[in-house]
């Protein structure tokens, strides 16, 4: 009948719609979530000109640029941008572009006569680091203060580069030879030189006498005031066997006790004048006596 007929028309007319309905709704949200947006193009490291120009093909605007310091990015190119590259936009948004200032630059300060601590402490109020310290000997420049600087003061320099010192260890004190004095002559003439002693703890045997210094260290050469001279103290020369020298004749006696290491002197005496053979010695033969010492031979 008309109205049987009617019926399925009616229902197929009502799926059409939804169909429609829902194609509508699809192509809506495609609109609005991809004709209307688009993403911001990669621009760090472009020049701002270049980044602009990459803005506008993309249909987007540069916002207000901003500047900062970079020790990173080239100055002049892009280092940041607002939304970040990548980010999904809408067409015709703004996008802030950061544009590098190139690193900061600093003065080199003038530190000569600044004590050490205060300089490394300026340094790095003024954005530069303390770089290697090194001591050199100064007429001028009390200790402990700096002499120059590497970069020099007054040269500009990247924030962050590290400013080498130079720092004075004081006027130079040439080093008094105190070996062979006693100990305590040996430190008292030190310290007036404006040197410290530092005793050695082992005593060794050597040739001076025992108790004076046998060796220092350094021997010679310049100091800073307050340095160290390294002593140490003789427990007196070795002790060696004496040879036995009796009935020989002079001359052999005397290369026989200096080989030895002694000094050797004649008691001739009224008998003695024209003797030439050795009747005694003051140390026996076999005997043992310091190295250096004197053996009187007793000539007849």
């Amino acid at each position: 009948t008309a109205g049987g007929i009617r019926a399925p028309r009616r229902g197929l007319l009502a799926v059409v719609a939804v169909v429609l309905l829902v194609l509508g709704v699809g192509t809506g949200v495609w609109y609005i979530n991809s004709g209307q947006f688009t993403k911001v193009p990669a621009l760090l490291t472009k020049t701002q000109a270049q980044a602009e120009q990459r803005l506008e093909d993309a249909g987007l605007q540069a916002g207000t640029t901003r500047f900062a310091y970079s020790s990173t990015y080239d100055r002049g190119t892009v280092m940041a941008t607002d939304p970040e590259p990548g980010a999904r936009i809408r067409d015709d948004g703004t996008v802030t572009l950061t544009v590098s200032k190139g690193p900061k630059t600093v003065k080199v300060p003038d530190l000569k006569g600044t004590p050490l601590a205060t300089a490394r402490s300026d340094l790095k109020g003024r954005g530069l680091a303390a770089g290697m310290v090194t001591k050199a000997f100064s007429e001028e420049i009390a200790k402990g203060a700096v002499i120059s600087t590497d970069p020099e003061a007054g040269t500009t320099r990247d924030a962050g580069t590290a400013v080498a010192l130079v720092v004075s260890r004081g006027a130079p004190i040439d080093v008094p030879d105190v070996t062979g004095e006693s100990q305590q002559d040996a430190v008292a003439e030190l310290e007036e030189a404006g040197l410290r002693a530092e005793i050695a703890p082992q005593r060794v045997q050597s040739d001076e006498d025992k108790g004076d210094v046998a060796a220092q260290s350094p021997h010679d050469g310049e100091l800073a005031e307050g340095d160290k001279v390294k002593l140490t103290i003789s427990k007196g020369p070795p002790m060696v066997e004496v040879p036995d020298v009796t009935g020989l004749k002079v001359d052999e006696a005397h290369d026989k006790l200096e080989s030895a290491g002694f000094e050797v002197k004649d008691d001739r005496g009224i008998l003695g004048l024209f003797g030439d053979t050795v009747k005694s010695q003051s140390v026996e033969g076999g005997d043992d006596a310091p190295k250096g010492s004197e053996i009187t031979i007793t000539i007849r």
